[in-house]
């Protein structure tokens, strides 16, 4: 409830508010309407574009001279000159004799027991060709890589394992020599 004191200040106040909101929507309102145009005018514009002019031509360029392509040979047949009469001797050369291929002797040559533990667990495969020389002996010697498998550890491996291998050596004229070689070191996992 309202007490008697403060229900005068409250009526004054509501004056003060209420007088001016309507100073306020009167002036406003005044405003605007000297503001509004007589008339409201709405016209379409179409844009202009503007026509540009072709770019100019190309400059002219020299063609190239034609390619320089030579004569071709001509070859002109004349009668051979007549046979001389001349007596030739022919000796027979006798080519030498075959050199036989040299056999593998012993154990046979493979390498999976030479397979490598980090190649199996890594699941390194493939195929060492190995190039070496069989000594009239037998022997081998010089052990290279020819074409790698791709796995350094399987062309080392295949490279130790040929220097145990032993052959019947390459014979010629019915004496062994020593000839080059190359064997391929297959590398698979079963």
């Amino acid at each position: 409830m309202l007490s008697p004191k403060r229900l005068p200040a409250l009526i004054v106040s509501t004056g003060i508010v209420l007088g001016s909101a309507w100073a306020l929507s009167m002036g406003l309102a005044q405003t605007i309407i000297e503001k509004l145009p007589d008339e409201i005018k709405i016209d379409v514009l179409k844009e202009k574009i503007e026509k540009k002019e072709p770019p100019p031509p190309p400059p002219e360029m020299k063609a190239p001279p034609p390619p320089f392509v030579p004569p071709p040979d001509i070859v002109i047949q004349t009668d051979a000159p007549p046979p001389m009469n001349t007596i030739t001797t022919q000796s027979q050369v006798k080519a030498p004799p075959p050199i036989s291929t040299p056999a593998s002797i012993g154990k046979p040559h493979v390498c999976m027991q030479d397979y490598p533990a980090i190649s199996v667990r890594l699941g390194e495969q493939g195929t060492t060709v190995i190039g070496f020389t069989i000594t009239a002996e037998g022997r081998v010697e010089n052990v290279h890589v020819v074409n790698s498998s791709g796995s350094e550890r399987l062309d080392n491996a295949a490279v130790n394992c040929a220097g145990s291998w032993r052959y019947k050596p390459a014979v010629e004229a019915g004496k062994p020599v020593t000839v080059p070689w190359r064997a391929e070191v297959k590398w698979v996992l079963h």
